[in-house]
């Protein structure tokens, strides 16, 4: 890699970290004082993201792929659909603390076709989890599984909204989340 190309990705990582940090704080941010919080000029701002709906695009993938990465070691385990669940909570809740900016900036976001595909793909995948849960008898079957989908997201949501915006731990949001989850669709 030459030196021009490894300052290129350190300027870009310094950016999207400088985003994450900025928008935590003020999802209102604009690109010029996260180029500054980074300190990158305005020229190496614009060479790495065309615009603020760009980098947060590009955030948006990073914290899908994180999320993804996180909930991949649950999977493996052969757990049962219920288990499995009780830790995707636990594995996602932390991510609140790197990245709930997104939820107040999801419109943005959702534009993106890579995020849609990815995000649809994690849904999917919930969903068979879903499924494999109603076989095992876990999940009330007369349910429907989009349903759960959408409850299992805005669980995770309001998990990642408490811990941004009331100081609620990780690990609290993770056990309201379970909590509330089976007792509402178990039989």
């Amino acid at each position: 890699m030459s030196t021009q190309d490894a300052r290129s990705v350190r300027s870009r990582q310094a950016l999207l970290d400088a985003g994450i940090e900025l928008l935590l704080r003020n999802p209102a941010a604009t690109l010029s004082e996260i180029a500054a919080h980074a300190n990158v000029g305005r020229a190496t701002l614009y060479r790495q993201f065309e615009s603020k709906e760009q980098l947060i695009q590009e955030l948006a993938i990073e914290s899908l792929e994180m999320t993804s990465a996180v909930i991949a070691p649950v999977k493996n385990r052969k757990l049962s659909a219920k288990a499995t669940l009780e830790e995707i909570f636990k594995a996602v809740m932390p991510l609140a603390d790197k990245y709930h900016f997104l939820l107040s900036i999801w419109n943005i976001a959702e534009k993106d076709d890579e995020v849609i595909a990815i995000y649809n793909q994690q849904l999917t995948e919930l969903a068979s989890l879903i499924e494999r849960g109603k076989k095992e008898g876990t999940i009330n079957k007369n349910l429907d599984t989009s349903w759960i989908v959408c409850v299992i997201d805005s669980l995770i949501y309001s998990g990642w909204w408490m811990m941004g915006n009331t100081g609620m731990s990780a690990a609290n949001a993770s056990a309201h989340s379970i909590e509330t989850l089976f007792a509402g669709i178990s039989k």
